[in-house]
């Protein structure tokens, strides 16, 4: 008689992380991973589907103070704050986001014609260093996944016959300002910031996954547009919310066609077996490079 050896499971959460905190939340998200097998789990006294990489998610309902997520034998606490008083204070007014303070007034003129080796395009991965980004559910971290799609860009860009300059080539953090600073050092035609995405804590994190490309201004909606019209033909698979305007401290440029391209959500467990397969990263890659072709060449 041949004696089974029992295989335990292991079970992770990867978000919230242990004494997090949150604002003011009825709901929070929590994601994790588990090794054994399972195709569910029961978190915080509810069934919950567990995918085939493993990875698991789930609306949790909240309440001011200490929270708890509870799976198998694993018990994480986060806060969440109480809600404001009520008060007959006048909100503040929004926030106007202007240029970057050293970014000139004079759009580039668009390059149409010329040849893609006189041209620069700087690649920026998002985050790195002590900023991690999102988390996934198997406890990836958004900085390696933006760097690992960056370079794949940037060789992409390479093979297309452009001169690339990345803010950064390993796991460190250039400050989020001197990142568009390096495409005016470099006199560069384009700059195009690379991430991940993530829901807001009180979305379902098993339900939101697309893809969609961030502008500032006019200038930067011509090359996003061309990039983003690619990402959405390389990837029919995904939804893709377009081209958005949002106020980004990395696009806020005058003069350098600039966007922040979001490629995915690592918080899914599809979205976070395709920011790590080689195969998706490449088309992706490609696809963004592709983008870039295509604004040179529009009339």
């Amino acid at each position: 008689m041949t004696a089974c050896a029992l295989v335990v499971a292991v079970v992770t959460v990867a978000f919230p992380k242990e004494g997090q905190r949150f604002p003011a939340l009825s709901r929070c998200y929590a994601i994790g991973a588990t090794d054994g097998g399972e195709t569910n789990l029961v978190v915080n006294g509810r069934g919950v589907a567990v995918s085939e990489t493993g990875a698991w998610g789930v609306l949790l309902d909240v309440v001011p103070g200490t929270n708890a997520v509870e799976v198998a034998d694993v018990r994480r606490t986060f806060v969440v704050a109480a809600p404001p008083a009520a008060t007959n204070r006048v909100p503040a007014k929004a926030k106007v986001y202007e240029k970057l303070s050293y970014a000139g007034d004079v759009p580039q003129p668009h390059p149409a014609g010329r040849p893609a080796s006189s041209l620069t395009v700087v690649v920026d991965p998002g985050h790195g260093g002590g900023d991690t980004g999102a988390t996934s559910p198997h406890g990836r971290f958004e900085k390696d996944a933006n760097l690992r799609l960056a370079k794949a860009v940037a060789r992409a860009l390479r093979l297309r016959g452009f001169r690339v300059v990345m803010t950064r080539e390993d796991d460190s953090f250039p400050a989020l300002y001197d990142r568009p600073k390096v495409a005016h050092r470099e006199k560069a035609d384009a700059f195009i910031s690379i991430h991940h995405n993530a829901p807001p804590f009180d979305r379902d994190p098993t339900r939101i996954r697309y893809q969609a490309v961030y502008v500032w201004n006019a200038l930067g909606e011509r090359l996003a547009k061309a990039i983003n019209a690619r990402m959405a033909a390389a990837a029919p698979d995904l939804a893709n919310s377009g081209v958005l305007h949002a106020n980004f401290a990395v696009t806020r440029n005058p003069e350098i066609p600039s966007c922040l391209v979001e490629t995915d959500f690592i918080t899914s467990s599809a979205g976070e077996a395709a920011a790590w397969d080689p195969v998706r990263i490449t088309a992706t890659a490609a696809a963004i490079a592709d983008g870039v072709s295509d604004w040179l060449s529009a009339k």
